[in-house]
């Protein structure tokens, strides 16, 4: 399996922050703001290392993200959490305060969802 962050995956990021206007600024991060960002990483980086544990007993588990896909490597997992955690700060960075609230839920909710269900079947957390 590559053992690279996908091209498609870069690329994409790349253009969206280039065709982001330059003018644009977005509000400053007030202290809902900087909660769900703390949550919605503290989340990601469970969700990460859970992800480091199933890539290191691949005949346990299997990974659902399609991305990554089924048996993935540790440099390969952690370069797409880098990736996720970087891109999603900025993004959420972008947004409006308003936007960036229902972003950051969002990726709580669905980041508490999979944290969970890993934990239930047994995985854990290795960094």
């Amino acid at each position: 399996m590559n053992d690279e962050l996908p091209l498609w995956l870069g690329l994409a990021l790349l253009v969206v922050f280039l065709l982001l206007p330059a003018s644009a600024k977005a509000d400053p991060w007030d202290t809902g703001d900087k909660t769900l960002g703390f949550i919605a990483a503290a989340l990601v980086i469970t969700d990460w290392g859970q992800t480091r544990y199933v890539a290191k007993h691949p005949e346990a588990f299997m990974e659902k993200n399609a991305i990554l896909g089924d048996h993935p490597r540790v440099g390969q997992v952690d370069r797409y959490f880098v990736t996720l955690l970087v891109g999603g700060y900025l993004f959420a960075d972008w947004l409006s305060s308003h936007n960036r609230k229902g972003f950051l839920a969002g990726i709580s909710i669905v980041e508490l969802k999979v944290t969970q269900h890993n934990k239930s079947i047994g995985v854990k957390v290795d960094f």
